[in-house]
C-alpha cells in the first residue's frame, strides 16, 4: 500500500549535464521527488534532444525535469546560473573539467558563497591527476579500464581485435554512482551542516565491474578466469550458470544424468576449468529442446538459467508487467515507454514523471519563482540572448 511521499521531495537540483551519465543521475534523483531544472543553452539544449527538439532517448534520461534555457557565455547568463545555485541543495554536472570554471560556476568558485551546496561532477577521468584535461565518451572508459580486455578474454572465440559491445555501460554505471554519492553528502550534510564537492569518474566506476581480473593481474599464478557460455538449444540459446554443488546437482537432474554427479571432471574444484566440456555435455541434452523448454525444465530443478531475450521481448515482458517497470510517456510521434527506477520501496510509488520538457520550456517559471524576477527583467535578458 503507497503511503507516504517519495524520500527526496524538497531536494532541490540544478543540472547542468548533457547526454547520458548526469542526466541518468539527476533523473533518479526527480524519480525519488527531487525538484530538478535542467539548465540548456539556447537554441541547442542537450544534444539527444535531435533535430526534432525532443526525443526518445532524452525522454529516457530526462523525464521529470523542468527546462530552463541559459547562455553560460553571456555575463547575465552566468549571474543567473550563480543565484540559481544560491536556491538549490545539489548542483550535477558533466563537462570536461575547467569548463564550470571557465564560467566561474565550479565549486572552487562557489563553496565559500553555498557552504551546504553539495556539487557533483561527473568526468571520464576526474578533476584531478595526469589524464585530467582529456576528453571521454563511455567507449574511451571502457577501453581504458580494461574492462573490454577483460570482457574479450570471456570469450571462446579468438577475436582479432579488442570487444566492445557499443553499450553504454560507463555512462549508465557513473550515473548510478553519483546518484549513491549524492545521497551520502545528503546525509552528510544532515549530520555536520557542510556540503561537498562528489568526484566521479567513468574509468574509476568501470574498474568496480572487474575485481577478479583486478586480483587475478596481481597474481604470478593467476586462477582460470570465470566464465559462462551459451548452451545451444533447437532455436536459439539458453545461458545456465552453474556456481555451486546444489546448482550442479540440479542440473544433473534436470539432465537425467546422475552420472555426472561422479564424474571428477565436474567436481567442485574442477568445473572451472572444464567449462568447455561441460557445456558438451549440458548440449547433448539441450540440443533437442526448445528455449524455453529448456529454461522450463531447469528452473524446475532450480538451476539458475534464461532464454536470451531481446530488448523487445522486455517491454512486454510479463515479470515487468508485474513489477510495474516502465511508464509511458508521449510526444508528437505517439507514446512508447521509459523505464523507471531499477528499485522500489515498499510505501511510495518511484514510477516517473511523464513530463518531457521543451527546451526552455520553463525558463520563465524558474526565474519567477525561484529569483522572484518581474518580466520586464526576463524580457530584458530574452533581448540580450542571456535567456531563452
Amino acid at each position: 500500500m503507497i503511503t507516504t511521499g517519495k524520500p527526496l521531495e524538497g531536494l532541490q537540483v540544478l543540472d547542468f549535464s548533457t547526454v547520458y551519465a548526469g542526466p541518468i543521475c539527476a533523473r533518479m534523483l526527480a524519480d525519488c521527488g527531487a525538484e530538478v531544472v535542467k539548465v540548456e543553452t539556447p537554441g541547442i539544449g542537450d544534444i539527444t534532444r535531435g533535430p526534432k527538439g525532443v526525443s526518445r532517448i532524452y525522454a529516457h534520461f530526462n523525464a521529470g525535469k523542468s527546462s530552463i534555457a541559459i547562455d553560460l557565455k553571456t555575463d547575465s547568463g552566468r549571474a543567473i546560473a550563480r543565484q540559481l545555485m544560491s536556491t538549490v541543495d545539489v548542483v550535477v554536472e558533466n563537462y570536461r573539467p575547467g569548463v564550470m570554471k571557465k564560467f566561474g560556476l565550479d565549486y572552487g568558485a562557489v563553496k565559500d558563497e553555498f557552504p551546504s551546496l553539495i556539487y557533483c561532477s561527473m568526468s571520464g577521468f576526474g578533476q584531478s591527476g595526469p589524464f585530467v584535461d582529456r576528453a571521454a565518451y563511455a567507449p574511451i572508459a571502457q577501453a581504458s579500464s580494461g574492462f573490454d580486455h577483460a570482457h574479450m578474454e570471456c570469450q571462446d572465440e579468438v577475436q582479432d581485435r579488442p570487444h566492445n559491445s557499443g553499450i553504454m555501460v560507463a555512462d549508465i554505471l557513473t550515473g548510478a554512482y553519483a546518484f549513491g554519492a549524492i545521497q551520502a553528502a545528503f546525509l552528510g550534510r544532515a549530520s555536520h551542516g557542510r556540503g561537498d564537492h562528489i568526484d566521479v569518474t567513468m574509468l574509476e566506476s568501470m574498474l568496480t565491474l572487474i575485481p577478479p581480473q583486478l586480483q587475478n593481474a596481481q597474481l604470478s599464478d593467476p586462477a582460470a578466469a570465470r566464465s559462462y557460455r551459451p548452451v545451444a538449444v533447437k532455436d536459439g540459446f539458453v545461458m545456465v550458470c552453474i556456481i555451486s554443488g546444489k546448482n550442479f546437482k540440479g542440473l544433473c537432474k534436470a539432465m537425467d544424468r546422475p552420472d555426472l554427479m561422479e564424474d571428477e571432471r565436474f567436481a567442485q574444484t574442477n568445473r572451472t576449468r572444464n567449462p568447455q566440456l561441460l557445456v558438451a555435455e549440458i548440449e547433448s541434452w539441450s540440443a533437442s529442446l526448445t528455449a524455453q523448454e529448456c529454461e522450463e525444465r531447469l528452473n524446475s530443478c532450480g538451476v539458475p538459467c534464461s532464454i536470451y531475450n531481446s530488448p523487445a521481448d522486455m517491454l512486454d515482458h510479463p515479470q515487468m508487467k508485474a513489477r510495474g517497470t516502465f511508464t509511458e510517456v508521449q510526444d508528437d510521434d505517439g507514446a512508447y515507454l521509459i523505464q523507471n527506477l531499477p528499485f522500489q520501496f515498499a510505501g511510495v510509488n518511484l514510477g516517473s514523471s511523464d513530463l518531457v520538457a521543451l527546451l526552455g520550456q520553463h525558463t520563465d517559471e524558474v526565474l519567477v519563482n525561484r529569483l522572484d524576477m518581474a518580466e520586464e527583467q526576463i524580457v530584458e535578458l530574452r533581448k540580450v540572448g542571456a535567456v531563452a
